[in-house]
């Protein structure tokens, strides 16, 4: 029912901005999706989510109901059906469907250390996630426009992870509609292809090799490719009102939610929001070259101004929040200011005074940019091969833009808009350099950790622009046989090579039921805790052997109970030279009966005498214990200090102790087999 309610808020949401503002159907969800995000986010800033999100309902069916009986004439009711329409609410529905009966879940370790958690937490507090209580000492500060679409698509309805995966599907699914933009159903010969090429895009700038494990583009709570597609999704809407003749706003929430995704595509909003900003004081589509100066100019640097003025208003609410949890014995902010960073890494290219924590860093700055360059030239990244492939074939589309163009004008025009794009892939490498050489730790730098996530975003978005130009020629060509032959060509060749890397049974539609069994073992063992224990209790988490996976995931499905962070390290990383610290699962153990350095448990081994393991469980606040892995090593350090010395839980009969002064005793429950 949650997802029905949510649905329908967004149809009729769509129904008021096509009929009472001419916003073309097909770009409505893309609009629509947007304004979600804006309003939520606002929202959970201003202290009022869950009252906002009861507005949001009552306003969008309010206005949906009203547009929709105020039409005089039935023949407006034809303006809401277009194929980009189509397009967004057939794969809408039938994924709502698919992932209801299938249920996919989280499987992967940013899935809970992050992205499923903190959306489980906001839905299950009704406030933005850094307001939640949680485990971790430190504040979870991304950005929440994701975070906050999943909040609205079960806004009324329990919590489920493929629900998420949903509210995630459904942007994309509304990218690659604003990329089939304004065509009517006469023109399928192009609409038909370029929602194709949309939704392959995602497999085909992502997937790399044949795939042995499942390919889960569009079952993942990542960031990444959401971002890259709505920042090709903005430009293909931006297009889309210029065919259309739509109302220039619209760009402005979608422009603002791209700023929203992640800290990373700030700066993407930043190059999208500019070169739309240039292509409408250049080529505005209402005005010749020589009037409307001044008005050109003013809507321009609005443009800008929409994506800086939420990523402000989430800066601002973040660095209140830190502060306050710095002071109540929390950890502050951990790394370097972006913009600061930007400032001072320029600087010292330019052979200008820097502080010394960057004169510090400049070997690693210059080494990360070695290892960039050589990865761009030498790492498989998609399909088609590594980055350098990747800039060769969309550089080739913008040429071809350029070649069918039907007059000088709009030649200029693609070619503006390819280079434009191209800097703005220089910019953003640049950006991630800097990343690299000061904020990300030295571990990370040297194995450029995630670099290829970080950089399927740009190409994501850098592909549908260029598709997206393409597809304005193709309309306006004079050659259009030739240009329409060239998209169904490109669509075709995305579809053999996607089809190859990922078969059916390794794909979305084909998954084995198996993928999910460890993930479902879990979420029965945590259910099963919930009940014995209540929904309001801290908990501390024994699982010997854990790389901090079964912390995290534990985490998400404890709701909203708060797993205690278990654990501290103090020490120098003999491999690094890097202090280690954290909890977070881990393996328990005696002092003297820590493994060699060699054993990879060593690196989460945790040494506490048996008075120190007592007084670590007794001073963290937590009312249970929950044994999920136990071994010999914890029950000969630590068995003396439960009451039954750990007899239950080695016999299968609990999960669960009692935090007792003395003695940890063990809490009756059904176990889960």
């Amino acid at each position: 029912m949650d997802l029905i309610l949510s649905l329908g808020a967004l149809f009729f949401l769509g129904a008021f901005l096509t009929l009472k503002t001419r916003l073309h159907s097909g770009l409505a969800p893309l609009v629509s999706l947007s304004l979600v995000s804006v309003w939520f986010t606002l929202g959970g800033v201003w202290g009022v989510l869950r009252p906002a999100g009861w507005l949001f309902y009552a306003v969008a069916y309010g206005l949906g109901v009203w547009a929709l009986l105020s039409c005089r004439d039935k023949k407006q009711y034809k303006a809401l059906v277009s194929p980009g329409a189509v397009v967004f609410w057939g794969l809408t529905l039938f994924f709502a469907v698919y992932f209801a009966v299938r249920r996919p879940m989280f499987s992967t370790f940013d899935e809970f250390s992050f992205w499923g958690t903190a959306a489980q937490m906001t839905h299950a507090n009704h406030r933005l996630y850094p307001e939640c209580p949680y485990g971790t000492p430190w504040l979870p500060t991304q950005n929440p426009g994701l975070i906050v679409l999943s909040y609205f698509v079960q806004f009324f309805g329990p919590f489920a992870h493929f629900k998420v995966y949903l509210a995630y599907d459904m942007l994309l699914f509304a990218c690659v509609a604003a990329l089939v933009g304004g065509l009517t159903h006469k023109e399928y010969r192009l609409a038909v292809p370029l929602a194709v090429i949309g939704g392959l895009t995602p497999w085909f700038l992502t997937t790399y090799q044949r795939m042995w494990d499942i390919s889960k583009v569009y079952m993942s709570a990542y960031g990444d490719i959401p971002a890259g597609m709505l920042a090709g999704g903005a430009v293909a809407l931006w297009f889309a009102l210029r065919r259309t003749d739509g109302p220039r706003w619209a760009i402005w929430p979608v422009l603002a939610f791209l700023a929203n995704i992640k800290d990373n595509t700030f700066p993407l909003a930043m190059i999208v929001a500019g070169l739309i900003a240039a292509d409408c004081f250049l080529f505005d589509w209402k005005e010749s070259w020589r009037k409307g100066w001044g008005r050109r100019l003013g809507r321009s640097a609005l443009l800008l101004v929409m994506p800086m003025t939420l990523y402000k208003a989430w800066g601002s609410y973040i660095t209140r929040l830190v502060l306050q949890n710095s002071q109540t014995g929390g950890m502050g902010a951990t790394s370097e200011d972006p913009i600061r960073v930007a400032i001072n890494g320029t600087r010292l290219l330019l052979g200008l005074p820097v502080p010394e924590f960057y004169q510090q860093h400049a070997q690693r700055f210059a080494d990360s940019a070695a290892k960039m360059q050589a990865a761009f030239c030498g790492t498989k990244l998609t399909a088609i091969g590594s980055g350098a492939m990747v800039t060769v074939v969309i550089l080739a589309i913008f040429a071809a833009a350029i070649l069918f163009a039907c007059d000088n004008r709009t030649r200029l025009w693609a070619f503006l808009w390819g280079l434009g794009s191209g800097a703005g892939y220089v910019a953003y490498s640049y950006v991630l350099t800097l990343c690299y050489g000061f904020i990300f730790k030295e571990f990370q730098a040297a194995r450029l950790e995630d670099y290829n996530r970080y950089m399927y975003t740009y190409y994501l978005g850098w592909f549908l622009i260029a598709v997206a130009v393409l597809a304005w020629v193709a309309q306006t060509s004079r050659w259009r046989l030739t240009t329409h032959a060239g998209v169904l060509a490109l669509s075709c060749g995305m579809l053999l090579l996607v089809h190859r890397l990922v078969p059916p049974e390794l794909g979305v539609l084909g998954f084995p039921d198996s993928m999910f069994a460890d993930q479902q073992i879990r979420q029965a063992r945590a259910e099963a805790v919930r009940t014995a224990m209540g929904d309001d209790s801290r908990v501390f988490l024994v699982t010997q052997g854990d790389d901090g996976l079964e912390w995290f995931a534990y985490s998400c499905y404890l709701q909203p109970n708060v797993l205690d962070y278990s654990g501290w390290l103090n020490e120098i990383d003999p491999l690094t030279g890097e202090d280690r610290w954290g909890g977070g699962g881990g393996t328990f153990g005696l002092p003297e009966l820590r493994p060699s350095e060699d054993n990879p448990w060593a690196v989460y081994y945790h040494p506490y005498t048996r008075q120190e393991m007592q007084q670590l469980i007794l001073e963290s606040g937590c009312r249970y214990l929950f044994i999920d892995q136990l071994d010999n090593l914890f029950v000969e350090s630590y068995g003396d200090l439960f009451t039954d010395r750990l007899a239950a839980a080695q016999s299968g009969e609990t999960l669960l102790y009692r935090v007792e002064k003395d003695g940890f005793v063990p809490v009756s429950m059904e176990v889960p087999r």
